[in-house]
């Protein structure tokens, strides 16, 4: 969410454009004659590769009586932690959300009026592979299949990451992310930037003027393959900003605008 001009535009980018809202503007704006400026707005990308995975799970546990709904959950959530020390499982191997506690029931005078009849506890367990896991796609999978039938037999269940464009529960999936984006956060800002630049010079070319000078740069938010675009929530309590569902790469993305004095 920035707005800052020049030099301290440009260095705050590269470090702090992450918070502004994405878009995609990838054309030249009109030629501010009257003030002699040249506005242009080009996207930047990066890919990186995923170090790390992340198993979700979840633990569900439902009573008429308010106590028993939570001392279930909280039964299940001590056995998957054990469930998880047997695997091989550090505590920082794993993470399991604070619990959510809420009312489930049935419709009573129509479907938008629910009927209280029990409550309901919940708990995320998101359980993370390394990057020496994912090089090795049989391997994954051999150590995903034996956490998930050890945390099914604890009380267990596939978790459900669902979004707006997401209506289906991905059950049992692996979401990939990668621990330090900054990295590639900046080059994709840079790449937005250069490209900016090159295109300014083009048009400053075709009207036969000459850039005098860097006026402004405006940065967008940067965006991930499935943050914040596809309406994949972000996975609690984790600090990770991008994800995706496949191991091969997370793109990286971002769009400046970019003006210019002209004489």
């Amino acid at each position: 969410m920035t707005r800052v001009r020049v030099a301290a535009t440009f260095a705050f980018l590269l470090f702090a454009a992450p918070g502004i809202l994405a878009q995609s503007q990838n054309e030249a704006q009109p030629v501010n004659s009257k003030d002699h400026v040249i506005t242009v707005a080009r996207a930047g990308e990066a890919y990186a590769k995923p170090d790390l995975g992340i198993l979700v799970m979840s633990i569900r546990s439902s009573s008429p009586i308010a106590d028993e709904a939570v001392a279930e959950n909280g039964r299940k959530a001590k056995a998957v932690e054990t469930a998880l020390a047997a695997l091989g499982f550090a505590p920082s191997g794993y993470k399991i959300t604070p619990l959510v506690f809420g009312q489930a029931g049935g419709p009573r005078y129509g479907p938008m009026q629910p009927e209280m009849t029990a409550y309901e506890a919940s708990q995320f367990v998101y359980v993370l592979f390394e990057a020496a896991d994912l090089g090795d796609t049989a391997k994954l999978t051999e150590k995903t299949a034996a956490v998930i039938e050890a945390l099914r037999k604890a009380g267990a269940v596939p978790g459900n990451v669902m979004g707006p464009r997401m209506p289906q529960a991905q059950e049992g999936l692996i979401i990939f992310t990668v621990k330090d984006s900054d990295p590639y956060e900046r080059q994709a800002l840079q790449k937005a930037i250069a490209r900016a630049r090159d295109a300014a010079k083009d048009i400053a070319t075709g009207m036969g003027v000459e850039i005098t000078g860097l006026r402004n740069v405006r940065g967008s938010a940067l965006g991930g393959n499935y943050l914040p675009h596809s309406g994949l929530p972000s996975l609690e309590g984790l600090p990770y900003r991008f994800y995706s569902t496949t191991s091969d790469e997370i793109k990286i993305s971002t769009t400046v605008t970019v003006e210019y004095d002209f004489k």
